[in-house]
C-alpha cells in the first residue's frame, strides 16, 4: 500500500474539553488515543518534549494504532533546549531506545529549537543530524528572527535542509495573535504560543500541510 500523500492531523490527541464532543461518553483517557486514530491517521506527540515516556506508554501508543498511522514526535527539551544539541549523543541513544516500538510509524522527528538558537549555532544542528540513521525524516523548527529575515543565514538554513531532504517545521502564528483573548480556548492558545515567531509564513521551499507529509531521501 502507497502511503497517501497528504495527511490530517491534530497536535496532540487528548484534550479534556473533547470528551463528550469526540471521544463519546465512556471514553476513558487511556483510550483516547485509539479513538483519535480512528479519525485522523497521524498526530504531533508533544509529550515526548517535555519526559522520555516509559516502554510500557510506548507500546501502550503502538498498540492503539494501525500500523499505517504516522505520528511525529518531538525530540526530548533536555537536548534541544537545555544541551542545545551539544555532547547530548548518549541522551539521543536513549531516546531512540526507547521509542524503537514505533519507529515503523513515525513520519518524522521534530528537532524543536528554542528561540536563543541562532544562525551562528547551525553547525551543533547540522552534525546533530548527520548522527541519525537515513531511514530517519527529520524536521526542524527554528525561531530565532535571524532565520526568518529574508538574510543569508536562512538562506543558508534553507538551502541546507533541502540538501539534506529535511523538513523545515513552521507555525504560522498570525491568526492566533491577531485573535481577541476573550474566551478560555484563545487565552489557552495565547500562552501556550508564547516563544513562537509571529512573522509571515514562509512559503520557499517544500514545506508540507500539517507537519509531516511523504518524502524520498534522506
Amino acid at each position: 500500500m502507497s502511503e497517501p500523500k497528504l495527511r490530517l492531523g491534530l497536535t496532540m490527541w487528548s484534550h479534556n474539553d473533547w470528551q463528550h464532543s469526540f471521544y463519546g461518553k465512556g471514553t476513558k483517557p487511556a483510550e483516547r488515543l485509539e479513538r483519535y486514530a480512528s479519525v485522523f491517521d497521524t498526530v504531533e506527540g508533544n509529550t515526548t518534549f517535555y519526559a522520555t515516556p516509559s516502554a510500557k506508554t510506548v507500546n501502550s501508543w503502538n498498540q492503539a494504532t494501525s500500523d499505517d498511522f504516522r505520528f511525529t514526535f518531538k525530540l526530548p527539551k533536555a537536548i534541544t533546549h537545555e544541551r542545545m544539541l551539544n555532547q547530548c549523543q548518549d541522551e539521543l541513544m536513549a531516546f531512540l531506545q526507547v521509542m524503537a516500538p514505533l519507529h515503523h510509524k513515525i513520519g518524522m522527528w521534530t528537532i524543536q529549537l528554542p528561540s536563543k538558537f541562532s544562525p551562528a549555532d547551525l553547525p551543533a544542528l547540522q552534525a546533530f543530524c548527520a548522527k541519525f540513521p537515513s531511514d530517519m525524516k527529520l524536521g526542524v523548527e527554528v525561531r530565532h528572527l535571524g532565520f526568518f529575515n529574508k538574510s543569508d543565514e536562512e538562506r543558508a538554513l534553507n538551502q541546507w535542509l533541502i540538501e539534506e531532504h529535511i523538513d523545515r517545521i513552521i507555525m504560522d502564528s498570525r491568526p492566533v495573535f491577531a485573535a481577541k483573548p476573550d474566551t478560555a480556548a484563545v487565552i489557552d492558545a495565547h500562552e501556550k504560543s508564547q516563544g513562537a515567531c509571529p512573522c509571515d509564513f514562509y512559503s520557499g521551499a517544500s514545506y508540507d500541510s500539517f507537519y509531516w507529509a511523504p518524502r524520498h531521501g534522506r
